[in-house]
């Protein structure tokens, strides 16, 4: 009997010990080796803004905004490449491609240049000829999750929405 409270109070001074110490913050993330990682920020990735400008060039011709996009690709590789010169090949290449992919996947698109769109690509547009080549806003995400229209008016404009019945 000695010996199994030795036992107990060894074994519960043992595992409250560690109650105040200082431990490095743990995750369950981190015990079942999920890998985190770091997010990309946008403003100063050259590959984002580089496939930016080069979207956005793509739309603003499907759009028939009268504008010299190559003017606009040699300007913003020029200022792009102007830290490191090394770049400039890769951002090139990242530009053809992503003019070339959102200009063929834009050729089967007839209604594609409606109001709201080419207001968007008519301030992106602007921004980028003015020489500030941040990244447009990302789209928002349609949620069709179980609730993720509501608060959303209905796209048939039928029914009561969270908004209505909360007046």
């Amino acid at each position: 009997m000695q010996i199994a409270r030795m036992l107990f109070v060894g074994l519960a001074a043992a595992s409250l010990g560690g109650c105040g110490a200082s431990l490095p913050k743990l995750s369950t993330g981190s015990l079942f080796g999920a890998k985190t990682e770091t997010p990309i920020d946008r403003d100063n990735d050259p590959a984002t803004r580089t496939m930016d400008v080069a979207a956005t060039s793509a739309r603003a011709i499907k759009c028939g905004y009268n504008f010299d996009p190559a003017k606009l690709k040699t300007s913003f590789l020029t200022t792009q490449s102007a830290g490191n010169p090394a770049d400039l090949p890769k951002l090139t290449q990242i530009y053809d491609a992503s003019f070339n992919t959102v200009s063929k996947a834009l050729v089967d698109k007839p209604d594609y240049c409606t109001s709201e769109k080419t207001a968007k690509i008519k301030l992106a547009l602007n921004r980028h000829l003015a020489g500030d080549y941040t990244p447009s806003p990302p789209e928002p995400v349609e949620d069709d999750s179980l609730f993720g229209g509501w608060g959303q008016p209905s796209p048939d404009g039928h029914g009561a929405n969270m908004q209505q019945m909360m007046q």
